[in-house]
């Protein structure tokens, strides 16, 4: 595609913001996540806006992802390192770089040439001569650029080839070892391009939502996934409202790993449960289907903004038997005691088993926040064991892979508290307890999911109350 004709498809509207969501994220600490849903989801449903918000999501997906790979980059071929530059003056340096780099639709020119014209546009044309020079000669250069050696400076390479923090990669490997370390970090190569979804089964069947994906998109690819029940895989899905079964509630976006939690705990038709940090509200709408709209699920957050994601999927799927609440997990309610029959504390914690499609975390989390992140959980921990009735079931899990926020706080619970370890082998798929040690921990009550190209890193253990 010729130039002006792609700079036509691709309107600096759009870059613009690309730049601000960039900025938003990298520059002010906000979630990603959050981020985009504010800025993208109004946009009207038309053919144009559909390729932008595509170009949009990439853009500024990728450019997060990178960021570390990106302004050592830029370091290489600039006299003024990143760190020193002007937020607008990076975050405009770290798109382009991204597409220079990673983005073969996007002719290397239309990327100088739009940054130039976002410097101008912020009052910064002086130093448009700058930001052509820098991009021009990446451009030129991309195919030599020389990256760290890992036999000079072995973490510093991966941080890097990856994008993740040091201290990251060297927890990583203390942790699981340097073989484990090294796939998990491979893993997060692409990890945008497929969703997984779990149906809601009793709305509606799996062989009934993939005729309606079949019949509505042809041109997706569709999976269904052996490791968890009731699972498919969409790649190239791009809106997620163009397929109705979406948007009429019939599947829910869960990784595998997530989708776990709810499906080892047992839960019956007619039973009580309880969400405690429960945004944006997967596990409790799949707990509300295992029990086929009966029963109830008390869905809990911390604040209005995140029980508004709760509510916004809960209205989407139709479920009636869900109640969401604003509460502090932290604080006992002491309406609550010994009424559960499961109680569900997906917990606060580090993240590093999702920083393959929220990788902002990479650049947020420090690694003094993991032992702060471990006490907070401890606390709600030690409110919802009160919660459970004699035999109720109470599920742990965390999306991270950390010795201190995950065996120290199961270990703790066993012997702090009136709870055994439930033996969570039938509920899960042959193929996935013959991976590395699952058959042997599930026995015990609890999985290790390593962060893999299949799914989320997690830690999911299940007791019951004595």
């Amino acid at each position: 595609m010729a130039e002006n004709q792609w700079q036509r498809k691709q309107s600096n509207n759009a870059r613009e913001l690309v730049l601000q969501m960039i900025n938003e994220v990298l520059e002010e600490g906000k979630l990603s996540h959050i981020v985009m849903k504010r800025h993208l989801d109004g946009m009207n449903d038309t053919e144009e806006n559909r390729k932008n918000k595509a170009f949009m999501t990439r853009l500024v997906l990728g450019t997060i992802e990178k960021k570390l790979t990106l302004d050592y980059v830029i370091n290489c071929y600039s006299k003024i390192r990143t760190e020193k530059m002007k937020p607008v003056i990076r975050g405009i340096l770290r798109m382009s770089v991204y597409q220079i780099l990673f983005m073969e639709s996007v002719p290397d020119s239309a990327s100088c040439n739009e940054a130039v014209k976002l410097a101008k546009a912020h009052k910064f044309t002086s130093l448009a001569p700058f930001v052509n020079g820098v991009l021009r000669t990446i451009g030129r250069e991309k195919e030599n650029i020389r990256y760290p050696d890992e036999n000079m400076d072995f973490y510093g390479a991966l941080e890097v080839l990856y994008s993740v923090p040091k201290w990251m990669i060297e927890l990583l490997e203390r942790e699981n070892g340097r073989e484990n370390m090294r796939k998990m970090l491979s893993s997060l190569e692409d990890r945008q391009q497929k969703i997984s979804f779990r149906i809601n089964t009793s709305k509606a069947s799996m062989a009934e939502v993939m005729k309606r994906i079949a019949q509505e998109a042809s041109d997706l690819r569709v999976q269904e996934i052996s490791l968890a029940r009731d699972m498919i895989s969409i790649s190239g899905v791009g809106e997620l409202n163009r397929l109705s079964a979406f948007r009429e509630g019939y599947m829910q976006v869960q990784d595998i790993s997530s989708a776990l939690v709810a499906q080892i705990s047992g839960v019956k038709k007619g039973n009580f449960c309880m969400d405690l940090c429960a945004a944006p509200g997967g596990k409790t709408i799949h707990l509300a289907d295992l029990m086929e709209g009966t029963g109830r699920v008390l869905a809990r957050d911390i604040t209005g903004e995140k029980t508004a994601l709760i509510e916004e999927n809960v209205k989407r799927c139709g479920f009636h038997n869900i109640i969401t609440e604003v509460w502090d997990a932290t604080i006992m309610d002491e309406t609550s005691i010994g009424k559960a029959d499961v109680v569900l504390v997906d917990a606060p914690c580090s993240g590093l088993g999702v920083i393959g499609h929220k990788a902002d975390i990479r650049y947020r989390l420090k690694q003094e926040d993991i032992k702060e992140l471990a006490e907070i959980s401890k606390k709600i921990l030690a409110c919802a064991v009160k919660y459970l009735k004699p035999g109720g079931i109470l599920i742990f899990s965390t999306c991270t892979m950390t010795k201190t926020e995950n065996d120290d706080n199961r270990q703790w619970l066993l012997e702090n508290f009136n709870l055994e370890p439930a033996d969570i082998t039938p509920y899960l798929s042959e193929e996935l307890l013959a991976i590395g040690d699952n058959r042997e921990t599930a026995k015990d009550g609890y999985l290790k999911l390593m962060l893999s190209d299949q799914y989320d890193g997690f830690y999911i253990s299940k007791m019951y109350m004595k």
